[in-house]
């Protein structure tokens, strides 16, 4: 049967008020979609129901139409079931499902632009890809061409491919579904189209709900910052290499900070775990330990305690340490504070200060440094 005369017999059924079963079973028997054969399809044994239904968000047309056969046996069994299921609205979401599963099916897909389509373009364009789950975009790129249709060609070709943005489409297409693709400007010089792809990536990385996966930030990106942040991190005073009076553990984390984070969440990610080691710790006598971001110091640490990860004395984020992470921290090192909360006054005089002046390498992969006085150079 025809996608399309599927769409139709099911549109049938989308409804609440469509008690009667009889008119499932003929629906699913002319779509040739009943399965008589759906506990091969469930996870459960014996078969509970309202666990299977949790996995309809990701279930592909099969598992939707062995679900909705499922809730069917259900009723045959305990006479009514069906229905108190139809009228509480767990029937409907399936239905929508099978629908949307079969539209995707039906949709005409294209994979280049014809000829009159590129001269449209008239240069570099940016565009989106865009989750059709949850109508989510995932990747802001820009290019010129048929770019925008290059992705799913990676995909099919680098199946051993890690990248999020890879993964992503592949998720996507192993759910049934493809990936929307948006043209969001054209007609761009290469400059206009970097600088839109980079102020995008910028605002849709400051939305906590929406997650890129693209790996490398366009040109130009900065993060999106408050005014309020954008004081303290650009109208920051610099810290002067005569001001400082103790030896100083460095750590950089530009790429574990995150906005909102709590005080006990900037402790943790602050402490460890770290590839050093406790002798050079104590050999160069360092007191206190800054958290560095973009060169901004936004924590200061003083600590009472360092331990390596094998002692296992209050490692950071422990519950959430698979055993083959541990293999890889083991020999790391962390610190503890009694009280992380409280900082001293020679401290506080280190925080929110910046250190892009300070001769310490802000790009190297390694994110520990350490600064000294002056007089122990």
């Amino acid at each position: 049967m025809e996608i399309n005369k599927k769409i139709l017999l099911f549109e049938k059924l989308n409804c609440n008020n469509v008690l009667d079963i009889g008119l499932f079973y003929e629906v699913l028997e002319q779509c040739q979609a009943i399965k008589t054969n759906y506990h091969e399809y469930m996870t459960t044994a014996p078969i509970n129901c309202n666990e299977e239904l949790r996995r309809l968000p990701t279930a592909d047309y099969e598992l939707c139409c062995a679900l909705l056969t499922m809730l069917l046996r259900e009723d045959y069994f305990t006479n009514g079931s069906f229905v108190r299921r139809q009228r509480s609205g767990q029937v409907k979401p399936i239905i929508e499902r099978i629908i949307n599963l079969l539209r995707q099916k039906a949709q005409k897909r294209i994979c280049s632009f014809s000829e009159k389509a590129l001269a449209s373009l008239n240069g570099f364009y940016v565009y989106a890809l865009i989750d059709p789950r949850d109508d989510k975009v995932f990747y802001i790129g820009k290019g010129t061409g048929n770019r925008v249709f290059s992705h799913e060609i990676e995909s099919g070709k680098l199946n051993k491919s890690e990248k999020q943005k890879l993964q992503k489409i592949r998720e996507i297409e192993k759910d049934g579904f493809y990936v929307k693709r948006l043209i969001i400007n054209w007609g761009l010089s290469e400059d206009e189209a970097f600088i839109a792809e980079a102020t995008l990536i910028n605002l849709m990385n400051y939305i906590p709900s929406c997650q890129l996966t693209n790996e490398v930030s366009g040109h130009h990106v900065h993060e999106s910052l408050t005014v309020e942040d954008f004081e303290l991190q650009y109208g920051a005073i610099p810290l002067k290499a005569e001001e400082i009076r103790h030896s100083i553990l460095v750590i950089k984390i530009n790429k574990l900070y995150r906005r909102g984070m709590s005080e006990a969440e900037l402790y943790d990610t602050v402490r460890g775990c770290w590839a050093a080691s406790i002798k050079s710790i104590e050999a160069r006598k360092v007191k206190y330990v800054f958290g560095v971001y973009n060169g901004l110091i936004i924590a200061v640490y003083k600590p009472d305690e360092w331990h390596y990860c094998y002692e296992m004395i209050d490692v950071p984020q422990k519950d959430l340490l698979k055993p083959e992470d541990y293999e890889k921290i083991k020999n790391r090192i962390y610190f503890t504070c009694k009280d992380y909360s409280v900082l001293d006054e020679e401290g506080r005089f280190y925080l929110n200060k910046s250190i892009v002046n300070l001769k310490v390498n802000q790009t190297a992969q390694n994110p520990i440094t350490y600064l000294s006085p002056e007089s122990k150079r």
